[in-house]
């Protein structure tokens, strides 16, 4: 299975796949025709935490997989791993997942998030098993990047609590899987 958009793929991790990506991302990436960039070390130790947690979310209701995975986001054209993004978890309540993201330095500014944030987002709505009703992101005031992605994909700025910012997308009519190419 994977998401296709104009310049990008995403493809949701299995199970097996977030154990391996523990220890070999690179395989995993690799597996999808593509070649992982240099990750540092601290990065990976981070990454390592996600993947077992995520792993953990699935097991207890592998109905939540595609909300709870990471997705891996690869340029078509270049074969090459770019980022990750996914949801924090299974809906919680009001049908609500939160949505988190991330970019390799040299893939950012060049519309890559808008773009994977806005076929995820769409993914959430489309869900079956679940009626997501609504999407949110947090974010640090400072981190404007992540803000315009978030604006350009209809999300609203919130009141905000703590040292982040809330940011929420309500499910609208026109919001189907339709031109979301899902295989």
């Amino acid at each position: 299975m994977r998401i296709e958009t104009n310049r990008l793929t995403l493809h949701p991790m299995s199970e097996t796949e977030l154990k391996r990506a523990e220890r070999d991302l690179a395989g995993v990436v690799r597996t999808y025709g593509a070649a992982l960039p240099y990750i540092g070390f601290w990065e990976m130790r981070s990454k390592r935490r996600i993947y077992r947690v995520k792993r953990e979310l699935i097991g207890q209701d592998p109905r939540f997989w595609l909300v709870c995975t990471s997705w891996l986001i690869l340029h078509r054209e270049k074969k090459v791993y770019i980022g990750e993004a996914g949801f924090k978890g299974p809906p919680l309540n009001r049908s609500s997942v939160e949505i988190g993201y991330g970019i390799l330095e040299p893939f950012r500014g060049q519309g890559y998030m808008t773009e994977a944030a806005g076929a995820l987002t769409k993914l959430a709505f489309a869900q079956r098993d679940c009626r997501v009703e609504r999407v949110t992101a947090l974010t640090l005031p400072e981190n404007m990047a992540s803000h315009r992605v978030l604006e350009k994909n209809g999300y609203a700025r919130q009141p905000s609590f703590g040292k982040y910012w809330l940011w929420e997308r309500i499910r609208r009519p026109e919001d189907t899987a339709e031109g979301l190419i899902i295989s």
